[in-house]
């Protein structure tokens, strides 16, 4: 799990027959289209969805999947997520920065400095604007949890000495921070900050395993964590959870049809949104899908075209 920057990224897919061994043959920035967007793409609904293969981040319409441009001129692009404006942050783990594009905009509008490690994933807390962000491990050892107030300026940092790499993050009602992470062993852990906290605190998962790290996210009043190894096999999908004071128990389960591996999806009230890494499973290329959501089962929309998707963000 220690890689050089260069490989940093790989280790946010589980895959279906574990963690990819070495990088993938990745365009240089010469070699690289520049951002597009489709005229009149700004006036509806869009996915948008990171891919490893090219450093791009795939844009489109929102709930049918047609393609309708991109962001290129990102450092593997990664986690993704969106705040209460439509605007869209992206995760650059190789360049330590996250980068914020208006809705249906391919130039940035602002840009933030991770000054401690290698970002991962964000989350931004709809009541507050707060940007949290979270590092899979930084320049000196474990990962950490950054939080930018109202999304700008220096983060206040929190760690947690039984996590040793952070994942995703999302946000609930009341701005209470979930993030998911594994040990040293590569056993899943679960950590909440809550609002005005000052430290990270550990949350037991009950009614159930989850084996890799995925999504985080709010729905309702559960919280939304995904696997990226559903019950230990070359499959994805969501499990809902209900909280009592240190304890998240399963509560129902979304399976996410056909997808053998989806990092980071987005969760809307009865959709959800993904990027699916179908070469860990031997497929030629990923695709994005939609489901529908808490149902799930065979996807209502799906994209072909993407080579290891990782993050996604419905932006409105």
């Amino acid at each position: 799990m220690r890689r050089v920057a260069s490989l940093v990224a790989l280790v946010a897919l589980a895959g279906c027959g574990g963690l990819p061994q070495s990088a993938p043959a990745l365009a240089t920035q010469a070699d690289r289209a520049p951002s597009s967007m489709a005229r009149g793409a700004a006036s509806g609904s869009l996915l948008y969805v990171s891919d490893l293969r090219d450093w791009d981040v795939h844009v489109y319409s929102f709930p049918t999947l047609k393609a309708v441009g991109k962001i290129a001129g990102l450092y593997q692009p990664q986690g993704l997520c969106g705040d209460a404006a439509g605007d869209v942050w992206v995760v650059n783990t190789q360049s330590n920065t996250i980068v914020e594009f208006a809705h249906g905009g391919t130039s940035p509008i602002a840009t933030l400095a991770d000054p401690v490690g290698y970002p991962l994933g964000c989350a931004v807390d709809p009541a507050t604007g707060n940007l949290a962000v979270t590092d899979l491990y930084d320049v000196s050892g474990a990962g950490d949890v950054l939080v930018f107030k109202h999304a700008a300026g220096t983060p206040s940092v929190y760690a947690n000495g039984s996590i040793a790499d952070f994942y995703f993050a999302g946000y609930d009602a009341k701005s209470n921070l979930f993030v998911d992470g594994i040990t040293k062993e590569h056993a899943f852990r679960l950590a909440e900050l809550p609002k005005s906290g000052k430290a990270l605190s550990l949350l037991a998962v009950s009614g159930g395993t989850i084996y890799f790290p995925g999504t985080v996210a709010w729905s309702g009043s559960s919280l939304v964590l995904g696997d990226q190894k559903c019950k230990n096999k070359a499959a994805s999908c969501l499990y809902e959870l209900s909280l009592a004071g240190k304890t998240a128990k399963i509560t129902g389960t979304t399976p996410l049809g056909g997808a053998c591996d989806v990092a980071e999806a987005w969760v809307g009230a009865s959709q959800v949104a993904g990027g699916d890494y179908e070469g860990g499973c031997g497929g030629k290329r990923g695709g994005a899908e939609v489901w529908k959501f808490p149902g799930g089962g065979s996807p209502t929309a799906h994209a072909t075209g993407l080579g290891q998707p990782v993050g996604a963000v419905v932006s409105s």
